[in-house]
């Protein structure tokens, strides 16, 4: 390929230098004030400079494509390297995600272990507190925290806890009766 196409530029400059000994040829006698110019005038190139210089060209082409059939190359490197980097954080993505899931279930299952103990021992409170005197019974509910307190009231029967509550401090009988309320306003009404 590189043979043939020296060939044809060496038949192009061949060509050239014929056609242009042929125009010098036919070119008007010179007038002797114009050969200062023509002296000051760059002179024609030769076939061979213009060979050297389209074969300089030629290189500087050849180098450039080199030079781009590398970028292409490093390219589809950084794309092959760029997927598999998706496709790792894509498998990283659906670990977390069974991760997240199977920790919400186990998560789930102690709120629920902890919600029947919670509700065991409120319910063991409420046989406790039933089976006590209500003077008793108050002066226990007066030292505890209020929390407790309410969640014992809302599980006591009416009559009990109206009883027990008659002999709490009344700064701490108005706290808990007030709880009590909110946690009732949150209930659906009963018609």
């Amino acid at each position: 390929m590189m043979k043939a196409m020296k060939q044809v530029m060496m038949g192009v400059v061949i060509v050239l230098g014929l056609f242009g000994s042929a125009w010098g040829a036919d070119s008007p006698p010179e007038d002797t004030a114009g050969v200062e110019e023509k002296a000051a005038a760059p002179a024609p190139e030769t076939p061979e400079v213009l060979f050297r210089g389209l074969e300089a060209k030629r290189l500087a082409l050849e180098e450039r494509a080199e030079a781009i059939r590398l970028e292409e190359k490093k390219l589809k490197e950084l794309k092959a390297e760029l997927e598999e980097s998706r496709e790792a954080l894509e498998t990283l993505r659906q670990q977390i995600e069974t991760s997240l899931s199977r920790l919400e279930v186990k998560e789930k299952a102690v709120n629920e272990v902890q919600r029947l103990e919670e509700a065991k021992r409120i319910k063991q409170l409420v046989k406790l507190y039933s089976s006590m005197k209500p003077k008793q019974a108050a002066a226990i509910v007066d030292k505890m925290d209020i929390v407790i307190a309410e969640r014992l009231f809302m599980n006591l029967k009416g009559e009990v806890a109206g009883k027990i509550l008659a002999y709490v401090e009344q700064p701490k009988a108005a706290r808990i009766s007030e709880r009590l309320a909110e946690t009732l306003d949150d209930l659906p009404e009963v018609k």
